[in-house]
């Protein structure tokens, strides 16, 4: 079967850095890549308003599984990115995270490296909220080398993406679980805050225990 990676990146400063993870998925004949375009189509794009850009995200996304994050140093200020990201959740794609901004640029130069946007992402589940960055990893290209383990990454990034569109009654059942040992929960906080107290009581002249209510352990 053959993979299909929509990538998302800030254009204007990664493009030259981008290509080359773009250039090292492609490598074999079971990989496709979207979400690339010249410099002068992107400006014709543009010049129809955000209606157009979105539409030809969207059409970019159709058949793809995984949606793969370039992180260099202003991507997650990056309002198309966003929009990327956003879509990505709505189709239901895998989203791994890979950090660009040490590669070389087309003047030899690396950057700086810049904030994760999988990071400004919140799933919602059954009352639970967890982070993308959470749930889906960041890799750093050069240091956990990329050339040769892309492929792990976007397969285990689709594998995340159906346990996630799956888990809506594991979740359910796992809270019931939690919420049976609230009780013990509750002493074991309390437990531990007693023990703090006593620590900063030895070493210090600040005396906490007279605070805390130990009939909560009379039960």
């Amino acid at each position: 079967m053959v993979r299909r990676v929509f990538f998302s990146f800030h254009y204007g400063r990664d493009i030259w850095r981008v290509n080359q993870v773009r250039n090292s998925w492609v490598a074999k004949e079971d990989r496709e890549a979207a979400g690339f375009i010249d410099a002068a189509e992107w400006e014709e794009v543009k010049q129809d308003g955000e209606d157009a850009i979105k539409g030809w995200i969207d059409e970019q996304m159709h058949g793809t599984s995984v949606t793969a994050v370039l992180i260099g140093n202003e991507t997650a200020e990056r309002d198309w990115v966003h929009y990327e990201i956003k879509k990505s959740i709505e189709r239901g794609n895998g989203i791994i995270g890979i950090k660009v901004h040490s590669l070389k640029d087309k003047e030899g130069s690396t950057d700086f490296s810049g904030s994760n946007p999988l990071k400004k992402f919140v799933v919602e589940e059954d009352g639970d909220v967890k982070t993308l960055s959470s749930i889906f990893p960041t890799y750093h290209w050069e240091r956990d080398d990329g050339r040769e383990n892309i492929g792990g990454w976007v397969e285990e990034a689709a594998q995340a993406s159906e346990e996630l569109s799956s888990r809506q009654q594991r979740s359910v059942r796992r809270r019931e679980s939690i919420a049976e040992g609230l009780n013990f929960d509750a002493g074991a906080a309390l437990g531990l805050l007693i023990i703090i107290a006593i620590l900063i009581d030895q070493y210090t002249d600040i005396n906490l225990l007279e605070n805390i209510d130990l009939s909560q352990f009379q039960q």
